[in-house]
């Protein structure tokens, strides 16, 4: 039986992240022209940024960009002071990182070339459209972005639900909200547990994409674009 629904993960899947937020937050104070003790600096942002990690997870249940931009202004001021950049620069800094993931020039966050060409045919061929990552509020940014967002019904961030892939639930209030069935669905993803064997968990078909493949052969990908014709 062919899906009605095709879910997809967006890092690895629909998206490349490159993302490390110590790493990108030391080299964007040193491109600001800002000297630091490289190892210092970076284990110093990895270790205040743990200790903050369960209060963002509860910040993002409030499904509030606005929120949980403030916490980053507050995590980057009080790295500035702990790594002796003046926090009058770190307004600055912020803005110069933000602009490395999600403005006109982002070089950390890219669509695959193969995303929106099979997003068009899927749409078209009338199959309905929805992601389930595991990411952030930022994760509607991203898709708004990218120009990613037109194409999907819902898109469903793990830290706005307060439950992360491979568990079950998260694949099931997807399928709630859009008033599928799990029979009716097939998921995408690169992983093979949180997707693959998530959604198969769940009731679901699933597909693993990997693009070091030569050829889609079920259950893998080997692009996108070769997703509606194994659907038949």
């Amino acid at each position: 039986m062919r899906p009605k629904v095709i879910t997809f993960d967006c890092a690895g899947t629909l998206i490349d992240v490159q993302w490390d937020p110590a790493r990108l937050a030391l080299e964007t104070a040193e491109s600001m022209g800002f000297e630091l003790d490289t190892a210092t600096a970076s284990e110093t942002y990895r270790r205040m940024l743990g200790a903050r990690w369960p209060h963002f997870r509860e910040l993002n249940l409030q499904r509030s960009e606005a929120v949980c931009d403030a916490f980053w202004r507050e995590m980057t001021d009080d790295w500035c002071s702990a790594v002796g950049i003046p926090t009058s620069a770190s307004a600055e800094l912020l803005d110069h990182a933000n602009a490395r993931l999600f403005g006109p020039e982002a070089d950390l966050m890219r669509p695959f070339d193969d995303a929106e060409p099979a997003l068009i045919v899927l749409r078209e061929a009338g199959y309905r459209l929805a992601v389930i990552s595991n990411w952030d509020v930022s994760l509607h940014k991203a898709l708004r972005r990218f120009g990613l967002a037109p194409y999907f019904e819902l898109a469903i961030a793990s830290l706005e639900e307060g439950v992360e892939k491979p568990e079950a639930t998260l694949f099931h209030l997807t399928l709630d909200r859009l008033g599928a069935l799990p029979e009716e669905a097939l998921h995408v993803g690169d992983d093979p547990v949180d997707d693959l064997t998530g959604a198969r968990n769940a009731g679901m078909r699933g597909r693993l994409i990997d693009r070091t493949r030569a050829d889609s052969e079920s259950p893998f990908l080997a692009r996108l674009t070769d997703l509606p014709a194994m659907l038949g």
